[in-house]
């Protein structure tokens, strides 16, 4: 009894993640193979209860395999590019203060931060529409200022994608980089002062390798959300202009074209992995962060 009991215990933090394994298993896993094998049947009737259906193809992959769909998906990399790009240019100096610097207000500063996700997504959205519109804030302040004569047409566009975009995933790069510089060590930085580094030197030689970790997570974050987004570009952007998620709705609920929709969303999902894998490969060299390591 003693050992079963000790055997239990050894293996409970496989029984406590066992419900969430089974829960990703069940709504992303299968999913993602029904889809895949939805990808290879043939015409534009979705087959969903026709598990034993072997007549397989490759031609909605082949169809696919045009600059249109590429493009399509070009822009979706192009636009979570440019999106993680700002998000890191404003949000690491942002959780570079809140972690160091910032210590009376922080916790008024981050309980703004996270402010943002008490709201419904839409209302985010929505709330941009009488900012950017032609008698929108925007628009008022720039006649104001004289910079313009005429209200400019901002909504239905591509900066009103990326502006909203970046406005709703900004969070996402500032919490994971304030989480590792919140652990980071400050006498590395009076270290490096003091043996003849100026503040420049410090910053990149040993701010940003150690916090290198939470930059990644960040990046990724905000690159897959922004990469697969389908309500910002639909409701910001227009219907002239699609982007994955769009495409993909596109095919599934108006063209009712599962086979075709499955088989961009599998190619699309290859894209990402592949953008994915770059970014994955880029890292600070190991000495650099290693003569770090050990001298923390």
């Amino acid at each position: 009894m003693l050992d079963l009991k000790k055997k239990f215990l050894n293996q409970l933090g496989f029984f406590v993640g066992t419900p969430a394994i089974l829960w990703q298993l069940l709504f992303l896993w299968i999913p993602l193979i029904f889809v895949f094998y939805i990808s290879f049947t043939p015409g534009a009737t979705p087959i969903i209860n026709h598990f034993t259906y072997l007549n397989l193809t490759i031609n909605n992959y082949l169809e696919l395999l045009d600059f249109t769909h590429l493009k399509v998906i070009l822009r979706s990399l192009f636009i979570a590019s440019i999106n993680t790009l700002l998000c890191l240019t404003i949000g690491y100096p942002v959780a570079y203060y809140l972690a160091l610097y910032l210590k009376r207000l922080k916790s008024l500063a981050l309980f703004l931060l996270t402010l943002p996700f008490w709201i419904n997504f839409l209302v985010h959205i929505y709330a941009w529409f009488f900012i950017l519109e032609r008698g929108g804030l925007l628009n008022q302040l720039l006649i104001y200022l004289g910079l313009i004569s005429e209200p400019l047409t901002f909504i239905n566009s591509q900066f009103a994608t990326a502006l909203v975009m970046f406005h709703v995933y900004l969070p996402f790069m500032i919490m994971p980089i304030y989480t590792v510089l919140e652990k980071f060590n400050k006498t590395l930085i009076e270290a490096s002062l003091d043996l003849g580094a100026t503040h420049w030197q410090t910053f990149w030689r040993v701010t940003i390798p150690l916090s290198f970790s939470g930059i990644r997570t960040g990046a990724l974050l905000v690159f897959v959300m922004s990469f697969g987004e389908y309500a910002i570009p639909i409701l910001m952007g227009g219907s002239k202009t699609f982007y994955v998620g769009g495409l993909i709705t596109e095919y599934f609920l108006i063209a009712r074209n599962m086979p075709k929709g499955a088989a961009f969303m599998v190619l699309s999902t290859l894209g990402l992995g592949l953008a994915l894998l770059l970014m994955l490969g880029f890292n600070l060299p190991n000495k650099t962060k290693s003569k770090i390591s050990g001298a923390s």
